[in-house]
């Protein structure tokens, strides 16, 4: 496994000179090598195996339930980018000494978690899947994506739901996830965050009505819902975003 940082200056690339954002985006890539590299490939078999054994708790009952029975792949290859996505920054923010640990599963109203030690402070972990790339989902000036904060029917201002909310992206379709992580040079994207305090904030962070791309509830996979979000262009980078929940 490696572990690369990159710099994205969006309005430096020819395709993207009127993007909205106007700082450089430092992002890391974890790249794999499944083939080639013996650690890599008893690594992501075991983060597979959790992701499907994840699935199968959030599966329960599927048998009684045709909605969540037809959702049931989708669901398995969410579980999986998600274990993945949150050992990558896991792996990450604990190189150089041991910041977070991972929660529990609980119910699937919660996503993928991390807990800061020190403070009990939660990071959410979700993923997308952006088929344009890397620079698309970043940089381009109406389509950008967001880091993804509360859905809306949970969201009280006066509330902390998480403390962190943090991004990982994979440049690929989501169905082919278990196909490319058994790849060599697979690369996981860790792209920047927000904290709690810039998610409440109505001059940054907008409402959006969509499916995310990670959601495990089935219930939500065929409604869109209200969540609240900030796009790239105000999130904070991923060097960023690292610094201050290693100092908050």
């Amino acid at each position: 496994m490696k572990i690369i940082e990159q710099q994205i200056i969006c309005r430096n690339i020819p395709t993207y000179t009127n993007s909205k954002r106007r700082k450089p985006f430092n992002l890391i890539k974890i790249v794999f090598n499944y083939i080639s590299d013996k650690k890599d490939n008893a690594c992501l078999d075991e983060l597979i195996k959790k992701g499907n054994d994840l699935a199968t708790k959030v599966n329960a009952g599927a048998a009684n339930n045709a909605s969540l029975s037809r959702n049931q792949y989708r669901i398995k290859n969410n579980c999986i980018a998600g274990t993945i996505a949150e050992y990558a920054w896991k792996n990450y923010l604990n190189l150089d000494t041991e910041i977070v640990s991972e929660t529990a599963f609980e119910n699937v109203s919660s996503q993928i978690d991390l807990e800061i030690i020190s403070n009990a402070k939660k990071i959410e972990v979700r993923s997308s899947f952006p088929r344009n790339g890397i620079e698309f989902a970043i940089c381009h000036p109406i389509h950008q994506f967001d880091v993804i904060g509360p859905y809306t029917n949970n969201y009280k201002p006066v509330e902390i739901q998480k403390d962190f909310y943090v991004r990982t992206l994979f440049s690929f379709d989501s169905s082919l996830i278990i196909e490319k992580a058994k790849e060599d040079d697979f690369t996981v994207y860790l792209t920047g965050g927000v904290s709690w305090a810039m998610i409440v904030d109505d001059s940054i962070a907008i409402i959006k009505n969509f499916v995310p791309d990670d959601e495990i509830d089935a219930s939500k996979l065929t409604t869109k819902s209200s969540y609240r979000v900030v796009p790239f262009d105000n999130a904070l980078d991923t060097l960023e975003i690292s610094n201050l929940m290693k100092e908050s």
